[in-house]
């Protein structure tokens, strides 16, 4: 008895004296968000039926004054003519629907905003547009942009890349 109250003791002498590591863990969010519902996509949404309609000042108002548009061209912090602001571009598209007959016809959309651990938000779409050149040919794109969101839900830049042979065509 006296060896098990001896072994006891020792024991718990031992387990109180052992430095006991104390663990503190600070939450941290390592993760985003991605939504294919919301205001954010319901903006992308509108924008792209927007564009297809023709209906330019909806467009403009999709974007944030400084916004600009890099089409199929990869922006560096040395070319600053590759961006282009919005209501420059916006012209360019006019000049391009007036040799299409009609409206733009949407096809299959994928539309999704991805927000960032720290607030940043990233809007992307996939959208099928084709159309009907005033010559009688036949024209079509798969479209995949990407967006910067920034807090008032406004777009801060557009990156569409897509090919570019049926819009040549147009001329």
């Amino acid at each position: 008895m006296k060896k098990i109250t001896l072994f006891l003791i020792t024991t718990i002498s031992l387990i109180a004296c052992t430095n006991q590591e104390s663990k503190t863990e600070a939450k941290t969010e390592t993760t985003g968000t991605v939504t294919t519902t919301g205001p954010d996509v319901d903006m992308l949404k509108k924008g792209t039926t927007a564009f297809a309609n023709g209906d330019w000042a909806t467009v403009a108002s999709n974007y944030a004054d400084t916004a600009k548009s890099y089409h199929n061209s990869w922006p560096s912090n040395t070319d600053t003519t590759v961006g282009v602001k919005i209501p420059v571009i916006i012209e360019v598209f006019k000049k391009q629907r007036e040799l299409i007959d009609g409206n733009l016809t949407i096809g299959g959309t994928i539309y999704e905003v991805v927000t960032m651990p720290d607030g940043n938000k990233y809007g992307h779409s996939w959208v099928e547009m084709s159309w009907k050149s005033k010559k009688g040919v036949a024209g079509k794109a798969i479209v995949f942009n990407s967006f910067g969101i920034n807090k008032d839900g406004k777009i801060t830049y557009e990156w569409p890349i897509y090919d570019t042979k049926d819009v040549v065509n147009l001329k």
